[in-house]
């Protein structure tokens, strides 16, 4: 074996960085993240999150349930690098994320930006419960449906 490729060999216990699994009829795709996170992984994970979200048909969750620790020097690119891909049309939501590790994003000063990217479950949940007894009612949006053409 050549000493490049015994110098590429992870060591046993490394864990990956990243981990895709792939939405199933219609449902989003996850990048799962592990570990402690610094610049160098961040901009990986950013560079898979770029290539995979060039439709915005792509729906993307960003799952941060086995991060332990993310340097919050680099959140703020992080944070903004996600924001501007959001802004060119792709969904992306985070999912996971422990008080912890959301702590770090609000210390780095990002914590606006990544509440407008958190999946909240619950909220999704109760905006359905909502919509749901309006619907066959002739209501839209909260308020009645016009009836007739329009003038």
């Amino acid at each position: 074996m050549s000493p490049l490729a015994l110098a590429r060999r992870p060591a046993a216990h490394e864990r990956p960085i990243y981990q895709w699994e792939s939405g199933v009829g219609g449902a989003a795709a996850t990048l799962r993240l592990f570990g402690t996170l610094g610049q160098r992984e961040l901009t990986l994970a950013l560079d898979a999150i770029v290539e995979r979200a060039r439709s915005p048909r792509e729906v993307i969750c960003i799952d941060f349930e086995h991060v332990e620790h993310l340097d919050f020097r680099a959140a703020p690119e992080f944070a903004h690098r996600l924001a501007r891909q959001r802004d060119r049309g792709s969904s992306i939501w985070l999912a996971g994320m422990t008080p912890y590790v959301r702590s770090l994003f609000d210390v780095a000063g990002q914590g606006a930006i990544v509440r407008q990217l958190t999946w909240n479950a619950e909220a999704e949940a109760l905006a359905v419960e909502r919509v749901r007894p309006l619907a066959g009612r002739g209501v839209v949006g909260g308020r009645p449906a016009r009836s007739g053409a329009w003038h």
